[in-house]
């Protein structure tokens, strides 16, 4: 098998959005995968996602104690 070609633009920054459903769904389809294959991308997003993700449930939290406040 022949590696992919790379062009300079291989290691610049792009930026998606995903609704928590659909990162999900993105994680389940590479669990499916094999393991060396799949592993580095399932840690970057989880890397990228975990401090969203926390944000997200402390700010859920706080607007659940000011409504029952």
């Amino acid at each position: 098998m022949t590696e992919p070609v790379s062009t300079p633009l291989d290691d610049k920054i792009l930026k998606l959005e995903f609704t928590v459903k659909e990162v999900n769904s993105i994680l389940n389809i590479l669990g499916s995968l094999p393991f060396v294959q799949a592993v580095g991308l399932i840690n970057a997003i989880q890397a990228q996602c975990t401090p969203q993700f926390d944000a997200l449930q402390a700010e859920e939290t706080k607007n659940e104690s000011e409504a029952a406040s």
